[in-house]
């Protein structure tokens, strides 16, 4: 596998686990029968910098396992899309 490809592996397992974690400690801002100016589906505490930083950790080792998967040749990409 090229540095490129790592890359390219690394964003597409990225984004699927970064929205799998978005909804990961949801509380909304408030309850129904309150007033608010934001909408009430929206979170109370995002935490987005914590969810992207955990995102970021399982795609690397799931990243880092495929590149010694295929290094080792145990398995391998390569015939898979052709």
């Amino acid at each position: 596998m090229s540095i490129i490809d790592v890359l390219i592996f690394f964003l597409v397992i990225w984004w699927p686990i970064f929205f799998m974690l978005l909804p990961v400690g949801y509380e909304p801002i408030t309850k129904y029968d309150e007033k608010t100016e934001y909408v009430r589906s929206a979170p109370r505490k995002p935490k987005i910098f914590k969810k992207i930083i955990l995102a970021s950790c399982l795609s690397f080792f799931i990243t880092l396992l495929i590149y010694l998967l295929e290094f080792y040749n145990i398995f391998s990409l390569k015939g898979a899309f052709l």
